[in-house]
Formats: structure tokens, sequence, C-alpha cells
């Protein structure tokens, strides 16, 4: 095969060198194998817009924002998707099963199984996983890139201790498709299951339906945040009152105040915002047998 290899150098420990010994693995086994290494943001979303009709196959090495950019720039092409997961938390290989040793993850790039997955868009970026709007796109937008790179997951939860006392929070007016008017201070609309590890905030999500699950949270004071991080964690939060589950194909979400809107743990902009899924809009290389049960 003719391979594009998209990596982030930066993401996990020993990114150059473990770049490398996929490079090299992929070439003794009768490969051609481009390798592109990322400098910036929007790199890796170039690169797969210009590999398209070049290559049999792209494979994004790094975490889950290249993984991001990478299928930005495959959406709507035929060509199959390998993940090498280097990053932070990896959630995409958490849901899909993908291992997180490199090596193993070549193996599956190579022997294992195309199937198609659903791609949920935000206005007119695509995402994979989840997107949120209200106190963790707040998060988001706060974040010290430099923390991140250094300590990772705990960046997020420093972020979200610091940010949490300055959120003021904005009401959002959310309209499903089926015509239902919803509000709410925070809301995570999930392709997946999986949020920012092994947490799940919607955990009836599946890649392959076809449709969209929103959790929406009513409060937006620090003790309904810390409530409901508590509940994220214990697996309780869909029995509160204050919070509200709903399934769709598409969605509407406006605010009269400023509300960012993260996708994937990146920013991709502010409201208002329209949300969609394209079923079967992507081609991944998976695990023979699919994603564990959570």
């Amino acid at each position: 095969m003719h391979i594009k290899l998209i990596a982030n150098p930066a993401a996990g420990r020993g990114g150059k060198r473990v770049i490398e010994r996929v490079c090299a693995y992929l070439t003794e086994r009768g490969n051609t194998v481009d390798t592109f290494l990322t400098g910036k943001r929007g790199d890796a979303l170039k690169a797969a817009r210009e590999a398209r009709g070049r290559v049999n196959l792209i494979i994004a090495a790094g975490g889950d924002g290249t993984i991001n950019e990478v299928v930005n720039g495959l959406a709507g092409s035929s060509i199959p998707l390998g993940v090498i997961p280097l990053g932070t938390v990896n959630v995409f290989a958490l849901e899909t099963g993908i291992p997180m040793d490199p090596m193993k993850a070549c193996e599956v790039v190579l022997n294992g199984t195309p199937k198609k997955i659903s791609l949920a868009k935000v206005n007119d970026h695509y995402f994979l996983l989840m997107a949120g709007i209200g106190f963790d796109a707040h998060v988001v937008y706060g974040l010290d890139l430099r923390l991140k790179r250094l300590s990772g997951r705990l960046s997020y939860i420093i972020s979200g201790i610091v940010n949490m006392f300055s959120y003021s929070g904005q009401p959002l007016q959310i309209e499903l498709d089926n015509g239902e008017r919803l509000e709410g201070y925070g809301a995570v609309v999930g392709n997946g299951k999986y949020y920012g590890g092994r947490m799940s905030i919607t955990p009836f999500a599946d890649l392959e339906r076809g449709d969209l699950d929103i959790c929406i949270f009513e409060g937006k004071r620090p003790i309904d945040i810390l409530r409901y991080t508590w509940g994220v964690l214990r697996k309780r939060h869909l029995s509160y009152p204050d919070v509200q589950y709903r399934t769709a194909k598409g969605l509407k979400v406006t605010s009269s105040g400023k509300n960012y809107i993260q996708a994937d743990g990146d920013i991709v902009g502010s409201l208002p915002a329209v949300f969609t899924v394209v079923k079967d809009g992507l081609m991944v290389i998976l695990p023979e047998r699919g994603a564990p049960k959570p």
C-alpha cells in the first residue's frame, strides 16, 4: 500500500522515536510510507486534504486533537483511516478498542477490519467523539497549553478548579430536530460514549448508530458543577432531576451570551451552532473483535 503517515512528534513520550519505529514497521512489511510531522495546529488537516486521491491509506499518529484534524481533512473521502494513539488521553482508542501500544496498533492498521462509523458535525467542523458547550468548553478555552504538554490530563483538572469560580454561565436554548425545546447552562453532544478518558457523560452513544446523544445540565453554580462531576464519576448523573438526556439526529443551540464550543477537546468556535450526524461518514480500520464493552 501507499500510506500517508501524519504524526504529531510532540504527542506522548518519545514521540519522534516511536514514529520512526512505526514507519520502519510499516515499511518492512512492503508498504510505501510518506511521513509528515506536524508542527502547529492545522498541519494535520492540511496534510490529510493534500493526500486525498494520492494514497491507499491515511494513518493518524498522535492524540485525539491530531486524529480530529485528520478526520476533518479526510471527511467525504473513501480512503480508510488508521489510528496509532500517542497522545495525552486517546479517547478514540478507548472507544474503539484500538491498542494503546503503538506497535500493536500498527498490527491493527495492517490486519484489522475496515468499518464505517458515523461522524458528527458542529457547523462546518467534524468531530468523532463529543462536543461540549458551557463549563467544559470554558475549561478548554482557559487551558494552558504549556501545562498540558507537561502534565497531560492533570492540566484539565487544574484548569477546571481555576475557572470554576470565575465561570458566569450563559443560558442555552436547545432545539432538537423533533421540535422539542430545552434549556440549560451546559450541554454535551456525544457521538461516542467516552469523555476525557473512561468517564461517560453520554453512556448510550454509539459511533455506528447514526444519531447523537445529548446530555443537558440545568445548573451553573460551582456546587452544581461539583455535583454533576461527582455524578458522572459515580455513573449517577442521569438520575439527577436537573439533568436531561435526549437522542436526536440534529439540534440547534443558541444563547444570548458568549458560549464557546469544544469538540474532541479543542475549541472550534462559539454559538450559535447546528449539530448534525453523517451516518457511515468515515471508514476506520478497527480491531477484528471491535470495541470492548464499557
